[in-house]
C-alpha cells in the first residue's frame, strides 16, 4: 500500500503537468490566431479609411496592423499613406523597409518606382560600415535605432549626428553630417 500512494501522486502530478502544458499550448495558439485576426481587422479598417481619403486614420490602422503582425505589404501601404500625407521622409523609410526581402520582380519595380518618386523630396543618407551589420542611430541614441548597416535612410534636410555600434567593436560617430533635400550623402565607418 505504501508503494501505491507515491505512484498515484506521481501519476496525478504528471496528469496535472500534461493538462497545464496543453492549456498553455492552446492559449498560445489562440493568442497567435487572435493577433492575426486583429492585424487583419486593423488592415481592413485602414484600407477603408484610405479609400475614403482619411489618410491619418488609415495610417493609424496600418501601423497597428504591422505592429501586431509585421508584413511587407502593409509596409508598402504605410509608405503610400505617408506619401499621401506629404511626409516624404517617412514614406521613403517605409518603402525601403518594404523593398527588403521582396522577391517578386513586379513588386520590386513598384517599390523602386515609388522610391524614385519620393527621393527628390528627401535627403538620403546611406550609412555603411566595415564590417557590415552595425546598428545606426541618428542625433540621439535614446530615440532608438534607425536600422543596421548598410542603411539607406530618407530624412529631412539639416545637420545630423550619426552613431554606429557593433558588438565586439568600438563605437564610432560623426558629429556634423549635412543633408540636403534631393541629394544623397554617403557616410562610411571602419570599425
Amino acid at each position: 500500500m505504501a508503494h501505491g500512494k507515491p505512484m498515484n501522486t506521481t501519476r496525478r502530478l504528471l496528469a496535472l503537468l500534461t493538462c497545464i502544458i496543453i492549456v498553455f499550448g492552446l492559449s498560445f495558439q489562440a493568442r497567435a490566431d487572435n493577433l492575426a485576426d486583429e492585424a487583419e481587422l486593423q488592415f481592413k479598417v485602414g484600407a477603408e479609411a484610405y479609400q475614403k481619403g482619411d489618410f491619418t486614420g488609415a495610417l493609424e490602422h496600418f501601423l497597428a496592423s504591422n505592429r501586431l503582425v509585421p508584413n511587407r505589404n502593409v509596409l508598402f501601404n504605410i509608405a503610400r499613406t505617408y506619401e499621401e500625407l506629404k511626409a516624404a521622409p517617412d514614406a521613403y523609410r517605409y518603402y525601403v523597409d518594404a523593398l527588403q526581402g521582396e522577391s517578386r520582380p513586379d513588386q520590386q519595380r513598384r517599390i523602386e518606382d515609388a522610391l524614385k518618386r519620393v527621393a527628390p523630396q528627401v535627403a538620403v543618407l546611406k550609412v555603411t560600415t566595415d564590417p557590415p551589420g552595425a546598428t545606426v542611430y541618428l542625433d540621439r541614441k535614446d530615440l532608438g535605432a534607425r536600422g543596421n548597416t548598410p542603411a539607406n535612410l530618407g530624412l529631412s534636410a539639416g545637420r545630423h549626428k550619426v552613431f554606429v555600434e557593433l558588438a565586439g567593436y568600438e563605437a564610432a560617430e560623426r558629429d556634423s553630417v549635412d543633408l540636403q533635400t534631393g541629394r544623397e550623402q554617403n557616410v562610411s565607418f571602419t570599425l
